[in-house]
C-alpha cells in the first residue's frame, strides 16, 4: 500500500465547511446544493472529502466522548510555487473565514509558511520550498 487516494475530514457543519473550501478556497466540486449529504473535492492527485462527524462516528462505531477538542495530531498542506502564492492564500483563508494560526514565515528548514485552522479547526499549512519541483500533475516532487 503506497498511495492515498482520499482524506475525509469529519466536520461538524457540513454546509459551512462547503462554503468555506467551495466558495471561500476555490476547491472544485460538482455539488450544488448547500446540504449534501456527503462531499468529494476534485483536487489534483487527491480528493477531499467532507462527512458529517456524527455520521462518521456511526460508520466507524466511534462514540462521541472519543472525539478530542486538542490537536488533532496531523496537518493538512497546500505547497505552493513562491513566497507570494503563500500570501495569497493566507489572504484569501481569512477572506474565507478561516483563523490564521500563524503568519508566514522564514522557517528552520529554509521554507517559508504560514497556518491556519479551517471552520472545523483543521490545520492547514500554506508552505513555499526555494527547491521543491512539481510534475505535470501539479504535484510536488519529494525525493
Amino acid at each position: 500500500m503506497n498511495s492515498i487516494h482520499l482524506i475525509c475530514l469529519a466536520v461538524k457543519d457540513i454546509s459551512k465547511s462547503l462554503k468555506f473550501y467551495r466558495d471561500g478556497l476555490g476547491f472544485k466540486t460538482s455539488v450544488e446544493g448547500e446540504k449534501p449529504v456527503i462531499v468529494f473535492f476534485n483536487n489534483d492527485g487527491t480528493k477531499l472529502e467532507l462527512f458529517p462527524l456524527s455520521e462518521l462516528q456511526k460508520e466507524i462505531g466511534a462514540p462521541a466522548s472519543n472525539v478530542s477538542g486538542g490537536f488533532p495530531r496531523f496537518t493538512l498542506a497546500h505547497n505552493v510555487r513562491s513566497k507570494e502564492e503563500v500570501d495569497v492564500m493566507m489572504k484569501q483563508a481569512e477572506a474565507a473565514g478561516a483563523t490564521i494560526v500563524s503568519q508566514p514565515v522564514t522557517q528552520s528548514w529554509g521554507g517559508y509558511s504560514g497556518y491556519f485552522t479551517d471552520p472545523d479547526g483543521f490545520y492547514w499549512e500554506v508552505a513555499y520550498g526555494p527547491d521543491w519541483e512539481f510534475d505535470d500533475n501539479d504535484m510536488l516532487v519529494m525525493e
